[in-house]
């Protein structure tokens, strides 16, 4: 398919569905120009099927990207020019928004890293006429350390300063140990690095209906994507990241991102929490 003279990137990953939830984030800007370059059609059928199942998937992934921005904007606060890193970066256009939004005495420089689509991302930027040299897309496979770590440091990434590392949408498919292994990489002596992660919570831990709901749709998922999904308790995760001797915890579920970021709750009311939870932690 081509659109203004383009080849749209046709894509059927997990990202590629996230995004076409939460295309209402991207109506302006240079995120705009992105998501007009890409073709959703792979993803399409699965998404109608979720959205089958419970609109509120789509509320919660709007609320996981909201809350992942409130708390980049609560911590780039915290140390002048830091460095961010967006692990397992995806299509999201991320890294097009941070460029948008922070200037360059708040923001030294950006990573985004995934194993795929990383060429086709940078045709896309090319494209829409982007060039920030702040931003360094990079393809490396998270899982292996080393060269995850050593693609960051040939780009410029400093282990000696201040870091933003963003990790959203990825500890659902991965190993305790392989997501022990990767942030490792990230601790520091004095604790300056942040992480911003999400988690999903074990869908029996919900009301009634609403695990009936989410064990549907994790069914579905799980069957698009060939193997299990990993989800957790708070208090596991709490576990996992005291072996990191992380600090600075602050966990907030969905009805608390829904309350932080909007001043009242209209869809996460008395019992409902959300499959989701997101923890901002220092490591």
């Amino acid at each position: 398919m081509k659109t203004g003279g383009v080849n749209k990137l046709s894509v059927a990953s997990t990202s590629a569905l996230v995004l076409t939830y939460v295309k209402s984030l991207y109506e302006e800007g240079l995120g705009r120009e992105y998501l007009a370059h890409i073709d959703f059609s792979q993803v399409k059928n699965l998404a109608d099927e979720l959205s089958r199942i419970t609109p509120l998937f789509r509320e919660a992934l709007l609320l996981r990207k909201r809350m992942i921005r409130y708390l980049i904007k609560q911590l780039m606060i915290q140390h002048p020019r830091q460095q961010v890193c967006i692990l397992a970066a995806g299509l999201d256009p991320l890294a097009l928004q941070l460029t948008e939004y922070f200037p360059e005495q708040q923001l030294a420089s950006i990573y985004e890293v995934d194993s795929a689509n990383m060429r086709e991302k940078q045709e896309i930027y090319a494209a829409i006429s982007f060039h920030d040299e702040r931003l360094h897309t990079l393809q490396a496979d998270i899982n292996n350390t080393h060269q995850l770590m050593s693609t960051l440091i040939e780009a410029g990434y400093d282990p000696q300063q201040p870091a933003l590392i963003i990790f959203e949408g990825i500890i659902h498919y991965i190993s305790e140990e392989q997501f022990l292994s990767i942030m490792r990489n990230f601790c520091s002596r004095t604790k300056t690095n942040a992480v911003i992660m999400d988690y999903m919570v074990h869908a029996e831990g919900l009301p009634q209906g609403s695990s009936t709901k989410a064990e549907e749709m994790l069914d579905t998922m799980e069957s698009y994507i060939g193997s299990r999904l990993q989800q957790f308790s708070r208090k596991k995760i709490q576990n996992l990241l005291s072996l990191l001797d992380a600090d600075q915890l602050d966990i907030y579920d969905m009805q608390a991102s829904e309350y932080q970021l909007n001043g009242q709750n209209k869809i996460y009311r008395g019992e409902r929490k959300g499959l989701l939870e997101i923890i901002s932690f220092h490591i």
